[in-house]
């Protein structure tokens, strides 16, 4: 792979992998799949998403580039997905268990970063949710708004702003539906390759999901 396209792929790869692990740190959830839209910073991606418990698979597409990312929060690991060349990419998804976020535990968790509210109830694609609002004591985190659905018991839009990492994500087109485990494992003659070298405004490292 040449380096301009390693490191295209590579940007996409990991502000793909960002958004998911924000999600999968609560991911304690019902089946479904839905359509993504997802601005970050001054990218947007569209795609589609599929969750089963602790378990999550985003395909994104932003402009030429594609996207598969796999989290499995049961293995403490992310795949990225790069089909063209039957290969893949493993990073560690950290120590933390996924929780509910009504869950105490985590609520305790949240408020050592900062703090958490509840900012009543509103709907977001058909979906009651209960709103979150989360103000970092990092300054340059900023505010992250969350809308947890009652059903699902799992964000179904997140809001962030800070100085260093914004973002906006939500679902829609949401499907109630079982869901093959084939979707959430490495397929079948995939290669692993080497992490490339991190895009630039990211060699600090992933940005970490709060």
């Amino acid at each position: 792979m040449r380096t301009r396209d390693s490191r295209s792929l590579a940007r996409s790869l990991f502000i793909a992998a960002a958004s998911v692990l924000v999600l999968a740190q609560v991911a304690v959830a019902a089946e479904f799949s839905a359509d993504m839209v997802q601005t970050m910073g001054s990218r947007s991606s569209t795609g589609k998403v599929y969750v089963k418990g602790d378990k999550i698979r985003n395909e994104t597409t932003q402009g030429p580039q594609k996207a598969t990312v796999i989290v499995r929060m049961d293995k403490r690991v992310v795949w990225m997905l790069h089909p063209e060349q039957k290969a893949y990419m493993e990073m560690q998804a950290g120590k933390q268990q996924p929780r509910p976020l009504n869950d105490p535990k985590w609520q305790t968790e949240m408020k050592k970063l900062g703090t958490l509210t509840r900012a009543g109830q509103e709907t977001v694609n058909g979906y009651p949710c209960d709103k979150y609002v989360l103000v970092y004591r990092d300054k340059t985190m900023g505010t992250q708004y969350q809308w947890i659905s009652k059903k699902l018991k799992f964000p179904i839009k997140i809001e962030t702003k800070g100085s260093r990492f914004s973002m906006v994500m939500e679902y829609k087109n949401i499907k109630e539906r079982r869901l093959a485990d084939s979707l959430f494992e490495v397929p079948a003659g995939y290669k692993k390759m080497s992490m490339p070298q991190m895009p630039p405004g990211m060699r600090g490292g992933m940005p970490r999901p709060r």
